[in-house]
């Protein structure tokens, strides 16, 4: 531009020289120089920023495309460049071994089903074994009385017995005191008979009283055996009541410290295991349902389908090959068609005059002669410079041989003309920003950008 105003004013001096108009000295001749200097100095330098430009590069969104499972390929039916709609398949992977293990956990979750009803019925048999075991205590604690009121009815009838014993004894030792006598006057009789001083009468008197007396100590002998039987039996009665005793004691300990305890420990581990729910669901269902749902997720994720609206750059992805999926590693690449980035660099001196909502202009080398308008949508205020990366190594300090990198800034093209979905991506050209600063130098910025549009017909 700076030529072309030098050349069109030297043309306007050599034709006013001709025309005799001016006179050819040496102020106009020295004049072209100082021209030159006032276009640096009130024009092309306060441009630089009141209507900066820069080279512009169109960017594209890529979505490397990768499975979110892994397999061999069996299908590819896309086609390069071929427009695609969201849901579009992309290819299929081999479904079998994931419809294998929704197969399976589907026939696990009626087989756990099935578990948590026998859960809950294992939990009834819990409760009534502890009614059951509670009703034994109950049972045990009247035996156990029961046993006690034995004891003690035997020790009473063994009271009695040894009482009894004592009195038989008591009585046989009378009697046999009575039948000595009875016995010692007979014989006496007999001696007073034989000597004639007493009668037969006498003698058959002392006779049946002397049987008398034996008779009846035979029957109180016979009263004293029978005592000392009742007394075995009293004391063979206590002994199996103190048995009974002992036994339903320690039945009644067993159910108390270790039957009641086990079968109340039982009812809350089956009641836990019954009721051991996630909302209405029980958790081993709910965390086999997790798994055939993630099974089922995989299962449909053997179809790779394409993310939005657009197209596949190249497809060399064939059925037989295995795709896994691994983030490192991308099967296809896939162009988003939505609007991309057209980006701007913009020198840092002067990037400080940029403000988002500032109009634009934009030429592409696409579209030579046409100059399209634009605003500044954001100006990204950091560059590959001011990144830092998580490493090991120590980061370098700046230097003064490091070049200055441009900001970024994007533009939105909001000229009816070109539709910004159809930018290819990566193409390229220049860009005008115009700010509130020197807006005089707005006029000769957009002279410079047509010119170049203009020369994008011939300038490769």
């Amino acid at each position: 531009m700076i030529v072309f105003l030098m050349l069109a004013y030297v043309a306007v001096l050599f034709a006013l020289v001709k025309a005799k108009v001016i006179r050819w000295n040496l102020w106009w001749k020295v004049s072209p120089v100082v021209w030159t200097a006032f276009l640096f100095i009130a024009l092309f330098i306060p441009m630089q920023w009141g209507a900066p430009s820069g080279p512009v590069n169109t960017y594209q969104f890529v979505v490397e495309i990768v499975p979110n499972v892994s397999g061999e390929v069996v299908e590819v039916p896309v086609r390069p460049f071929v427009p695609l709609k969201a849901g579009d398949v992309l290819f299929r992977i081999d479904p079998e071994p994931y419809q294998l293990e929704v197969d399976r956990l589907t026939s696990l979750l009626e087989q756990t089903k099935s578990d948590v009803e026998q859960l809950g019925e294992a939990a009834k048999v819990a409760a009534a074994t502890l009614t059951r075991t509670t009703q034994q205590i109950e049972i045990q604690k009247g035996a156990q009385a029961e046993a006690v009121s034995d004891v003690a009815a035997a020790q009473a009838t063994l009271g009695e017995s040894k009482a009894g014993i004592e009195s038989a004894e008591a009585q046989v030792a009378a009697l046999t005191v009575s039948a000595e006598v009875a016995d010692r006057e007979l014989a006496r009789q007999r001696k007073l008979f034989e000597s004639k001083a007493s009668t037969q009468d006498d003698v058959d008197k002392a006779l049946q009283q002397a049987e008398i007396q034996r008779g009846q100590l035979k029957v109180a002998q016979a009263g004293l055996q029978k005592a000392h039987e009742t007394l075995s039996r009293s004391a063979a009665g206590l002994e199996k009541s103190r048995i009974a005793e002992r036994q339903s004691g320690l039945v009644l300990k067993q159910l108390v410290e270790a039957d009641v305890p086990l079968a109340e420990a039982q009812q809350r581990q089956a009641e836990l295991a019954a009721n051991s729910k996630i909302g209405d669901v029980h958790t081993r269902v709910a965390g086999v349902q997790a798994q055939l749902a993630h099974a089922q997720y995989e299962l449909n994720e053997c179809v790779v389908r394409a993310p939005a609206e657009g197209y596949v750059v190249a497809v060399t992805l064939r059925p037989g090959q295995r795709v896994a999926n691994v983030p490192m590693r991308s099967w296809m690449a896939f162009v988003v068609s939505e609007q991309g980035r057209v980006v701007v660099g913009i020198n840092q001196s002067v990037v400080r005059h940029v403000k988002p909502g500032n109009s634009a202009e934009v030429v592409f080398k696409l579209y030579p002669g046409l100059t399209y308008s634009a605003k500044v949508e954001s100006v990204a205020e950091v560059t590959q410079q001011g990144q830092i990366q998580a490493s090991g190594q120590l980061a370098t300090g700046p230097t003064s041989a490091q070049g200055q990198l441009p900001y970024a800034v994007v533009l939105k093209i909001d000229d009816p003309r070109l539709d910004t979905t159809k930018i290819p991506g990566g193409a390229i050209g220049s860009a005008a920003i115009y700010t509130e600063s020197v807006r005089p130098t707005h006029v000769v910025r957009r002279v410079m950008l047509r010119m170049e549009a203009w020369l994008n017909y011939v300038k490769p």
